[in-house]
């Protein structure tokens, strides 16, 4: 891995913000896809660390009678049982910085969705 540089604004208590370029390492999308997918064969929750970034992985969830709280319409929430379903997902990264996550949001059997997240990046 070669580092890159980012640009990350700065936050202060006393004044303004400003953008610096820092440098960063970031992973090759095909190492970081090959990992996803190990995550996702083992389908265990995960939640860990590589290439020096938070790694989170979640299973598909699937309950045929979940209790879940929904708004009442009174500023309040009930108890209701559904079906409920969640995508499988992976997430590497921070977001505003450099972000990448893979959504199996069409079954785990499927190709997942990508999202990439690197509008801070500055081109090489």
């Amino acid at each position: 891995m070669n580092p890159t540089l980012v640009t990350v604004n700065t936050h202060s208590d006393n004044g303004p913000s400003r953008a610096v370029n820092v440098p960063l390492f970031i992973p090759n999308l095909d190492e970081v896809r090959a990992l996803a997918m190990r995550l996702h064969k083992d389908a265990q929750p995960y939640q860990g660390r590589a290439w020096g970034w938070e790694v989170t992985y979640e299973p598909e969830v699937t309950e045929s009678d979940a209790e879940v709280e929904v708004a009442d319409g009174k500023g309040g929430f009930v108890t209701e049982t559904m079906p409920l379903w969640m995508a499988a997902s992976f997430t590497i990264g921070e977001s505003g910085v450099w972000f990448f996550s893979l959504l199996w949001e069409n079954g785990v059997d499927q190709p997942p969705v990508e999202f990439l997240d690197d509008r801070n990046v500055i081109a090489a």
